[in-house]
């Protein structure tokens, strides 16, 4: 079995549970329903994706082996940047810390996305440059919104600046949108099936016409899911981004200078290959990424449909860890 980099897989800490168990608000936890609850639209009542996302290193390696998973870059599921503030600051650091002695143990088999306590700018900024300079982490594990406020807003540029400086890739994660009219209709509309993915192409569009990968040329942006459904309408949305764009868009470039130099997407949670073919062919292979969305997915199905694709093995060897080892420091 070829090697495989995974660069989409979740986990939480026992800590963040107990907090969760003590809200009346999402994100909370009902532990006599076994359900994890992160909206009045979504919740996750699935004990064995619970139990998974708690797994130990050692549970969570034997998972990775009956799947010939060599390495999996680690992120939290979501809530850590949503509970009050200094509880953030406590279970980020918890987290990032558990994740570290993981890397530690296990140094060829497991790297870290950090989570940051973005409600308070500088301690995030403290807590990432601790994750990057100390513990070796790969990068920074957001998400497509933080409630109200989202990565595209000015109050988190000092944080992206951040990140860019350290070296530290973005893995913008969805989560479910705020308001609006993908609330009110369920998890099919407001989480993975179409909301979530949504508020990631509007934060990542929002980022690119504001000018912030031109004002950090370096910064490295990941997201999942074959891209969200961008690759399908990038070229509508190039031949509608202006060069120089009009206000208040500030972008230099067009849309997919951005995605050819910034911007990779992971193979996560998308099982169609009229899709995979869309995404190869508008990005490129070297842009795509493994990723499995364990626990959320089933490793073992992931595996199978990758192999199964219309692609030479060249191409699949980029896709598992060809492009990893060239375009990233593991």
């Amino acid at each position: 079995m070829k090697k495989r980099i995974d660069f989409e897989a979740h986990y939480y800490t026992p800590e963040i549970f107990k907090i969760f168990r003590e809200r009346s608000v999402p994100p909370l936890y009902d532990p006599d329903k076994k359900i994890l609850r992160y909206s009045k639209d979504f919740s996750v009542a699935d004990p064995v994706r619970i139990e998974r996302l708690l797994y130990t290193p050692e549970q969570r390696i034997a998972d990775m082996d009956s799947a010939g998973i060599d390495m999996q870059i680690v992120s939290t599921s979501a809530g850590y940047e949503m509970i009050e503030t200094e509880d953030s600051i406590k279970m980020c650091r918890i987290a990032n810390d558990t994740v570290a002695a993981w890397m530690q143990k296990y140094p060829e088999r497991i790297s870290g996305y950090a989570v940051l306590p973005v409600k308070d700018i500088r301690a995030a900024q403290t807590e990432l440059e601790r994750c990057m300079k100390q513990l070796n982490f790969f990068g920074w594990g957001a998400f497509s919104n933080f409630g109200a406020t989202a990565l595209d807003d000015d109050m988190y540029f000092p944080l992206l600046e951040c990140a860019a400086d350290l070296g530290a890739p973005i893995y913008i994660h969805p989560t479910n949108p705020y308001e609006g009219r993908l609330t009110g209709m369920g998890h099919v509309l407001i989480s993975a099936g179409v909301g979530g993915g949504i508020d990631t192409t509007i934060t990542l569009i929002r980022m690119i016409l504001k000018g912030v990968f031109d004002r950090l040329p370096d910064i490295k942006v990941l997201i999942g899911h074959l891209g969200d459904g961008l690759p399908f309408t990038l070229d509508r949305i190039n031949r509608r981004t202006l060069k120089p764009s009009r206000a208040p868009a500030v972008n230099k470039e067009m849309a997919t200078y951005y995605f050819s130099k910034n911007i990779w997407v992971t193979s996560s949670g998308v099982f169609s290959n009229p899709s995979f073919r869309c995404t190869r062919d508008v990005m490129g292979i070297d842009r795509i990424l493994f990723g499995s969305d364990y626990p959320y997915e089933d490793m073992h199905e992931v595996n199978e449909f990758l192999s199964e694709l219309d692609y030479s093995d060249e191409e699949q060897d980029r896709l598992f860890y060809k492009n990893a080892e060239r375009y990233f420091v593991l």
